[in-house]
């Protein structure tokens, strides 16, 4: 049975300090790197950088949100807008920008009706983290907005509608890192638990939207996590931790078998392109983040390259493509 301890909203701020203090690390200023390489990967692809969403296309990089709180960018199936979510006194939203008109709508509305730090105030704020927005248009993210302050997986079929908790067949809590497949079917994310010693650990799960039945898909001794399910729903990418610590991209089908893709890269948050014909992640290297993609030929993977370092990369805000 997948369940861990309940998740207190602390852990969730905590969570977010955690953040800052890895991008403040990152003191070299770096200009955008292009690959060199005549086949660059297409479409557009959405990161953050000093809590605005920038673009990269062809080599060339842009903001086009400039929000100073926003994380975890999301493509809508036209490409006409992105979801991301904005941070603030401990609490967060998902909020929908649209780029044809420059104007953005808010989606959840977690921040409580009362004075900032005071015991209600805080007892009673919730957070939204790691949407994910399939091809079919429904809208996956985590979030403790439950009784318990556990963090659940929430499902919203339409911006105009209000989000609901996904079916579940079984108690879970306190998951992170969504991802849905295209057809809205199935979401794969990662599942923390705390053992007696208090020693987390974390699997990668996948959940069957219709019926609300969860399997554990890849439970590694130290750590799986960070899925990203591919368009043909059929693979899913996670990040596999080591015993010393490393991180490297692994790929999974939908029975657990794994095989690995990169190799003592410190690779993290894989993301796929909508054709599955590339694979992005993040990589850390001498303690600064880039972006790598690597080229699906055949039954395997090409030569990764890098595609862009920017001074105050989010680590840990995935990557979005779109071809729109």
């Amino acid at each position: 049975m997948l369940r861990g301890p309940s998740q207190t909203r602390r852990t969730q701020l905590s969570r977010a300090l955690i953040v800052v203090t890895v991008v403040v690390t990152i003191t070299a200023c770096f200009p955008l790197l292009s690959t060199g390489q005549e086949d660059q990967p297409p479409g557009r692809i959405a990161f953050v950088r000093r809590g605005d969403i920038w673009v990269w296309e062809k080599g060339e990089a842009a903001r086009i949100v400039e929000d100073g709180a926003a994380s975890d960018p999301r493509w809508s199936p036209t490409g006409r807008f992105v979801l991301f979510v904005r941070s603030g006194e401990s609490y967060s939203d998902l909020v929908l920008y649209d780029l044809d008109q420059a104007t953005e709508q808010q989606l959840t509305f977690n921040q409580p009706d009362f004075q900032i730090g005071s015991p209600d105030y805080v007892a009673n704020t919730s957070w939204v983290i790691d949407p994910d927005w399939s091809t079919n248009g429904l809208i996956a993210f985590a979030s403790d907005a439950t009784n318990d302050n556990s963090v659940i997986l929430w499902l919203l079929p339409s911006p105009d509608l209000a989000p609901e908790p996904a079916l579940s067949a079984q108690p879970e809590d306190d998951i992170e890192a969504v991802s849905l497949d295209a057809a809205g079917t199935i979401a794969a994310y990662t599942v923390r638990s705390r053992d007696d010693e208090g020693f987390s650990h974390s699997i990668v799960a996948i959940r069957n939207l219709t019926d609300g039945t969860t399997t554990e898909l890849v439970d590694n001794p130290n750590g799986a996590f960070d899925p990203a399910v591919a368009p043909d729903g059929v693979a899913i990418a996670l990040t596999v931790r080591d015993e010393r610590d490393n991180t490297d991209i692994w790929l999974s089908d939908l029975k657990g078998n794994v095989t690995r893709i990169t190799k003592d890269a410190q690779a993290t948050q894989p993301a796929w392109s909508p054709d599955g014909k590339w694979l992005a992640y993040m990589r850390m290297i001498d303690y600064s983040f880039e972006l790598w993609a690597v080229p699906k030929i055949d039954a395997g993977f090409g030569e990764s390259r890098r595609l862009f370092r920017f001074k105050n990369l989010d680590p840990t805000s995935r990557i979005s493509w779109t071809f729109s």
